[in-house]
């Protein structure tokens, strides 16, 4: 049961990765700097997704090596 409500959670963090890239588009309005913008909100929101990912794969390595046991 922890196993599955771990994955469930990280697909969370996914999924609010991708939406915060989707939503940051549109808006904002396009300043010049790159850190008071839609530019931040995107690196954040990839930033994110990869952090999710590399989550989901750490867990699956570490369901794999519990089932070796």
């Amino acid at each position: 049961m922890k196993v599955v409500l771990r994955v469930f959670i990280v697909i969370i963090i996914i999924i609010g990765g991708v939406l915060i890239i989707v939503a940051g588009k549109k808006p904002f309005p396009e300043p010049e700097c790159l850190v008071c913008g839609p530019n931040l909100v995107r690196i954040l929101g990839i930033a994110e997704v990869i952090l999710g990912l590399g989550a989901f794969v750490i867990q699956g390595n570490l369901i794999e090596k519990q089932r070796n046991l």
